[in-house]
């Protein structure tokens, strides 16, 4: 909380640039009462008083998502390069294209694994970076097989396992082994084989990630995973 006060009493600094580093100091998004009283418990009475949203809707450093206001990449950044706050060491293209997604989405349900995993690559949590990011990816696969192609997987399904009930919507889905799954969806041709491999192995390293052991995450592998579920099915679902 040092940074957050000597940084809301410097007089160098805009009163928008006061407001990105609140931000920046919040583990999350954070709405607009909630930055005024953060200002207001750290001695900055000037930005309690006022209302932010009309600085940050100006500022090409912000997005507002759902649940409140977030911190862009560039943003961050930004305030680092000026030293308004110190570096962070985070993955920037990772998270900068992970935010690029969540600009178009307006879903919360399918936008707040990501923006999980964009807090937990910030704070290096990079097991539950790696988890996040894939039940965000899965999330998005069930929805287009519900949403287009849900006959023909319970038709697929069927064919393997007779007895199984029809899948209705993305909770039937989701008791499936997630490499069963998989395999049916390169059947279906709605990923292909190289894709499936490619998510088979983030699969493999999300299990890795998700159970008690003693491995250890690097930077480039959180963000070979990330890069890659990115690719194959955020650009594309």
């Amino acid at each position: 909380m040092t940074e957050l006060r000597d940084g809301l009493a410097r007089r160098d600094l805009s009163k928008t640039d006061k407001y990105l580093l609140i931000i920046a100091s919040h583990d999350g998004p954070i709405t607009s009462r909630e930055i005024k009283a953060t200002a207001k418990n750290n001695g900055w009475r000037d930005g309690a008083a006022s209302e932010p949203s009309p600085f940050l809707n100006k500022s090409k450093y912000t997005v507002s998502l759902p649940n409140g206001w977030a911190l862009t990449t560039q943003g961050r950044v930004s305030l680092e390069e000026r030293k308004v706050i110190s570096h962070s060491g985070i993955l920037t293209p990772v998270v900068a294209a992970l935010e690029k997604y969540l600009l178009d989405v307006h879903d919360s349900d399918k936008s707040r694994f990501i923006e999980e995993a964009v807090q937990c690559v910030r704070n290096k949590a990079f097991r539950a970076a790696i988890v996040l990011s894939w039940v965000g990816a899965v999330y998005l696969l069930y929805n287009y097989v519900v949403s287009h192609k849900l006959k023909e997987f319970n038709a697929e399904a069927h064919r393997r396992w007779p007895k199984r009930n029809d899948a209705k919507g993305v909770d039937d889905l989701a008791s499936f082994k997630e490499a069963e799954f998989l395999n049916i969806l390169e059947h279906l041709k709605v990923i292909t084989d190289a894709q499936s491999k490619e998510l088979t192995s983030c699969l493999n390293r999300r299990n890795t990630a998700g159970h008690p052991n003693s491995h250890s995450f690097e930077e480039v592998t959180v963000g070979s995973h990330i890069h890659t579920l990115i690719s194959i099915v955020y650009s594309t679902y």
